[in-house]
């Protein structure tokens, strides 16, 4: 009994000795864990101590999940100072595991949570950037952060986190929310973090780099300033000897970088740049994980000093780090376009300030070399493409110019993918430096004989949102439209004409069954006819102040100049003389690229008193608009023949603030058209967005009489002035009909607006893409009495007939447009009749 008794009393102790031990053991890890982390003990200890864990997880501990997470973040610790592929494999398995031993519901599940979600955005930095990474990160993370927290800490490191993968997700993906969110979050973390916490550099610093994404898509000079105060504050907290002091110094100089740049060259911050960057590099040891990118953004930083600054010997020194770059990174290496592409960047600037052609060699092959590249994103991938193109051509080396442009072209469908909603398809393909892209690479196709090539460049190039809208919504990949693709299913009795602006050349494309030709247009000069054209268009579409007349005599010079440099030589070389009778005028559709969109090349001529007669497009042609030459093809469904005469919806609206009621005497003329059920009338409170997208599938033919609101910025905002706000382009874009004709008697509805003028983003050609057979409507502010007759001449053609044809209606509004031009009381009523546009085939 008694012995019995002692065995317990020795079991329990031994139980309690081994109980304290093992406390004190985790206590001893947890402290040496933590200077590590804090730099006060070698990292060089942290080998010692994983392989302490790793026995100890292996032994069964007492308490195995706070033995896995010790050991996690060890592993985290220690791929932080190494770089190593093995510790970041196995920190995803071991982190994986730990949160399997910790579910919901276990307090140290949100620790779990915290480190699994670092560990899948070190992957994801470090693994070849695979999406799934930072998808299951943010689906992980962010349901948690509106929940209660043991500590503040907590949720900040879990925050931090899900920021990163955000941000990483946006320059992988393009969403402009996810970077929106990720900025906001890091600003969360930066103001909560406490001033002493180690990592507040290196959170600091992310923030910088997130706000220059922002200043890069907005333009918003105050992110650029947060980010320079940010990575400011980042750099004066770092210790040093501290990891994070090489990428706290160099995401300084980025953004000083930036900064300097905006500031038209400023020689101070620019100087602060150099000095972060180098401080960032002598911070460097031969192991840190993240000495490749250290470097490269060193390259970044003195290329864009040496080229503003004109010192050579700024850029000899991107060069030679370029150089020592190169030479020891795996072809394999993650980053390897990014390098690259800083590479060809440095040695083009430096070509450009001493006409090495070593440097122009070095430049096209590091550009080729990144467009060829696996893992480059297509926004990189389309940037580099336009630079070398843009070098290349500047140069007059086409073949090599050709081969950029191909390849940024074919990769724009890319960059606005179909995982994006529409806003930010849009805004990617806004990008400054991208408009007129597809006409630059057309005009470079010509400068190398090959107008064919041409003509695909320009269809691919141009409405990449409307193909990929109509690609999602039928399910079925579009057809290549190659010259031979046209030839074939061509569907019009005539021609299209192209017109090509670009920088490098202009010319006219004529397509048609029997191929294309070209018209080459030497009169416009590039600078001079941009300037010619805004100063006349910025009156007329309201972004200048100017009064009636005004805005007549900039209409009526602009008509003159577009007969002179483009219709007249298109009209010659096509053998249309002057004709008197409307019916036996020969179709032409045009299809302008970039800013020509916004002009009425229609109405392009000499129309004032003592000018020539027939020195007019509207005496020669009955002119159309076609955004692609793909919808002039047989790949658009064939229509059911009608066999009843067709219904009419109105949608009118009262007089609104600063607008003339416009709705309702063209409402009382067309209701004579149309009597009976014939029509349907929605005025006033009956004009809501709901009801009047309903009633459009039940009705062939639509006439709005109401008020166009564009938003020269954002064209998808613009639209219709309904009862209850504005029907938009973008909630059109998204409807499928069968309508035969809609006549948009408003304000500016066939301009996309100053923005992405080659993909067609107007009420127009949303109603056109959506199934409309035949859509009119106005390039500027329309004159109230030009909208009624043209109106009632274009219904009064097709009311009585059970199923007109598009060249009756084209025909039509030729008509009621030369009839208004030749009663106007004098030449400087062009508004009257001008703006007025038929898209159809």
């Amino acid at each position: 009994m008694l012995g019995r008794l002692l065995n317990r009393v020795r079991e329990a102790r031994t139980a309690l000795v081994d109980q304290v031990r093992a406390e004190r053991e985790e206590k001893e890890i947890d402290f040496q864990l933590t200077e590590v982390a804090l730099g006060r003990l070698p990292a060089d200890r942290l080998d010692a101590l994983v392989g302490r864990l790793t026995r100890r997880v292996e032994s069964a501990p007492p308490d195995p999940a706070r033995a896995k997470m010790q050991l996690v973040t060890a592993l985290m610790l220690r791929y932080r100072l190494s770089g190593s592929a093995r510790d970041l494999e196995r920190l995803s398995a071991e982190s994986w595991e730990l949160l399997v031993l910790l579910p919901e519901g276990d307090p140290g599940h949100l620790v779990a949570v915290g480190h699994r979600v670092s560990a899948l955005c070190l992957r994801y930095e470090g693994g070849g950037g695979d999406l799934a990474h930072l998808e299951e990160a943010i689906s992980l993370g962010r349901p948690l952060l509106d929940g209660e927290w043991p500590h503040p800490l907590l949720r900040v490191l879990v925050a931090q986190g899900v920021a990163s993968a955000l941000v990483s997700r946006f320059k992988e993906v393009g969403r402009r929310e996810d970077l929106t969110d990720g900025v906001r979050l890091l600003r969360e973390v930066c103001d909560e973090v406490p001033a002493e916490f180690p990592d507040r550099a290196q959170f600091l610093a992310a923030l910088g780099i997130a706000l220059l994404f922002e200043y890069e898509m907005s333009e918003d000079g105050g992110h650029l300033e947060e980010a320079v105060r940010r990575c400011r504050e980042a750099a004066r907290v770092v210790e040093r000897g501290s990891t994070e002091r090489p990428a706290a110094f160099s995401h300084l100089a980025i953004v000083l970088s930036h900064a300097g740049r905006r500031a038209d060259g400023d020689e101070g911050l620019l100087t602060e740049a150099v000095e972060a960057s180098r401080e960032a590099v002598r911070s460097l040891t031969a192991g840190h994980s993240a000495r490749g990118d250290i470097l490269n953004h060193h390259v970044a930083t003195m290329m864009s000093a040496g080229e503003l600054l004109a010192r050579v010997d700024y850029l000899d020194e991107a060069r030679a780090t370029s150089d020592t770059l190169m030479a020891v990174l795996p072809r394999e290496h993650r980053s390897r376009g990014e390098f690259l592409t800083n590479r060809a960047t440095a040695a083009r600037m430096r070509y450009d300030l001493t006409g090495d052609a070593d440097d122009a060699e070095v430049a096209v092959a590091a550009w080729r070399e990144v467009t060829g590249t696996d893992g480059v994103t297509s926004w990189a991938r389309l940037d580099t493409a336009q630079k070398w193109a843009m070098f290349e051509a500047e140069r007059n080396a086409w073949t090599s110019a050709l081969e950029a442009y191909r390849i940024a072209v074919h990769t724009l469908p890319l960059l606005a993918h179909r995982g994006l909603d529409r806003s930010d398809q849009e805004l990617h393909l806004a990008r400054r430096a991208w408009i007129g892209l597809a006409a630059d690479a057309a005009a470079c196709a010509l400068n190398t004989g090959d107008p064919a090539l041409a003509v695909e460049l320009l269809e691919r190039g141009r409405g990449v949102v409307w193909a990929q809208s109509l690609a999602a919504a039928s399910a079925v990949e579009p057809a290549e439209v190659t010259l031979p693709y046209l030839r074939e299913h061509w569907a019009v009795d005539g021609d299209a004409v192209l017109i090509n602006f670009s920088r490098w050349r202009s010319d006219a494309l004529v397509v048609s069954a029997a191929g294309v030709r070209v018209v080459p247009l030497p009169g416009i000069v590039f600078g001079e006819a941009l300037d010619t054209l805004f100063s006349h268009l910025g009156p007329l579409l309201g972004e200048v102040e100017a009064e009636r007349e005004q805005r007549n005599a900039h209409a009526r010079d602009l008509l003159e100049w577009a007969w002179e440099m483009i219709a007249e030589p298109v009209m010659t070389a096509l053998g249309h003389a002057p004709g008197a009778d409307d019916e036996a005028l020969p179709r032409i559709w045009w299809c302008p690229t970039s800013v020509l969109s916004l002009v009425p090349l229609h109405a392009a001529g000499h129309h004032g008193v003592g000018s020539e007669p027939g020195d007019t497009v509207m005496d020669r042609v009955v002119s159309s608009y076609t955004p692609t030459l793909h919808l002039l093809t047989t790949a658009e469904p064939a229509r059911v023949p009608h066999t009843e005469p067709a219904r009419l919806l109105v949608v009118t609206m009262p007089e609104t603030e600063g607008h003339p009621d416009l709705g309702l005497s063209e409402k009382e003329r067309l209701v004579e058209l149309f009597p009976g059920e014939r029509h349907t009338c929605l005025d006033r409170v009956d004009a809501m967005g709901a009801r009047v997208r309903d009633e459009l599938r039940g009705h062939r033919y639509v006439h709005f009489g109401c008020h166009g609101k564009q938003d020269l910025a954002d064209p998808s905002r613009g639209g219709l002035v309904l009862h209850d706000g504005v029907l938009t382009v973008a909630q059109l874009a998204g409807e499928a009909h069968s309508g035969d004709l809609a006549f948009l008697a408003a304000c500016e509805t066939a301009n996309g607006g100053l923005v992405n003028m080659d993909e067609a983003i107007s009420l127009t050609a949303a109603l056109r893409f959506a199934g409309w057979r035949d859509v009119i409507g106005s390039l500027w502010t329309a004159n109230d009495v030009g909208i009624a007759e043209a109106a009632k001449a274009v219904f009064a053609a097709v009311a009585e007939r059970a199923d007109p044809t598009t060249d009756e209606v084209a025909r039509a509004l030729h008509s009621a447009t030369r009839e208004l031009r030749d009663l106007a009381a004098s030449e400087a009523a062009v508004t009257l009749w001008a703006p007025f546009v038929h898209m159809g085939r």
